[in-house]
């Protein structure tokens, strides 16, 4: 079961470090676009059209993008404050309960993610400045959202583990802060 665990943990890692790597493009895009855009209505009296829709939906992608990201490097908060003084399957019963809503709790954002997808699709909603379709960012949502749950369902089963297993709890409370 460790060696599945930590194969799964492997593989989520590495899908969600590229997908965190596009959200890191964007952000230097994002700056660079940004930039130009004042530097040319400061210095020439022209904007660039449409930079804040395209600012928008880049902003929209690199907030999803990172979520993954974040919860493979535990950089999410823990409140283990008093959880961590309980014995240590019931400390684990606990910590697996939550993880198991979080990961109820994007299951269902990611459900409705690809339900707006259809929804964007037939409403051929666009945006206002550029015309740019909107359907496209529900599906990196739903993408992201995905992945960030096979994330939380990992680390769920790591907490189950650990309920019986020392080693296992030592690693998951090696990052509670």
């Amino acid at each position: 079961m460790k060696k599945f665990i930590n194969g799964y943990s492997l593989v989520t890692s590495k899908v969600c470090y590229y997908i965190c790597y596009v959200g890191m493009i964007l952000i230097a895009c994002m700056m660079v676009i940004m930039f130009v855009d004042s530097m040319l209505g400061l210095f020439a009296n022209y904007r660039i059209l449409g930079v804040y829709e395209v600012v928008q939906c880049m902003l929209l992608i690199v907030v999803f993008t990172s979520w993954a990201y974040t919860q493979t490097v535990h950089g999410h908060i823990h409140v283990t404050m008093f959880v961590s003084k309980l014995p240590q399957k019931l400390r684990f019963f606990c910590f697996s309960l939550t993880s198991l809503i979080s990961v109820g709790t994007m299951v269902f954002a990611t459900w409705g993610a690809g339900k707006g997808i259809l929804e964007k699709v037939a409403s051929r909603e666009i945006t206002a400045t550029l015309m740019i379709p909107i359907w496209p960012l529900y599906v990196i949502m739903t993408v992201v959202f995905g992945m960030f749950t096979l994330v939380l369902l990992g680390d769920t089963i790591k907490s189950i583990v650990a309920m019986f297993d020392k080693e296992t709890a030592d690693e998951i409370q090696s990052t509670w802060a």
